[in-house]
């Protein structure tokens, strides 16, 4: 059984792949009218966001618009310093949280060591360029009388 070529006045053949004209996409509206749906907030981004927000605070007798974060962070530091030993130790567990950062002693070592090693190469490239001299004389001119 061969299949027989459509002609322009036979009727839509629906099967797979062809559904039939009166379900398909209109012309002009798109597949997902709704769109993609937002997506939902984590617990980070959302407290991000707040402790980002500027509120302001007296810091002796002085009106300062500052971050949450730092407001928050001045009250525990002043709790502590009044002897609140929960303060105290909450901001050991803070400052513990972080990995410590780059101290001045590691960044003058930084410094010298980059400066070595730049010396070193410095050092490395003229020796190359004396072997490579030494390897390859320049032809000296030599009078043809030409």
């Amino acid at each position: 059984m061969s299949e027989q070529p459509r002609r322009p006045g036979d009727p839509y053949e629906v099967g797979y792949a062809k559904p039939p004209k009166k379900t398909r996409f209109k012309k002009g509206r798109s597949g997902n009218p709704n769109g993609r749906p937002r997506k939902k907030p984590d617990l980070y981004t959302e407290l991000t966001r707040v402790l980002r927000e500027t509120v302001t605070v007296t810091i002796e007798g002085q009106s300062e618009r500052v971050t949450v974060q730092q407001a928050l962070l001045l009250r525990l530091r002043d709790e502590a310093m009044r002897g609140e030993v929960w303060a105290g130790k909450l901001i050991q567990k803070v400052i513990g949280a972080f990995p410590e950062g780059p101290t001045e002693y590691d960044c003058i070592e930084n410094q010298v060591s980059f400066f070595r090693s730049r010396a070193m190469f410095g050092l490395i490239a003229e020796e190359w360029k004396r072997e490579k001299a030494d390897q390859n004389p320049e032809p000296t001119e030599t009078g043809n009388g030409a």
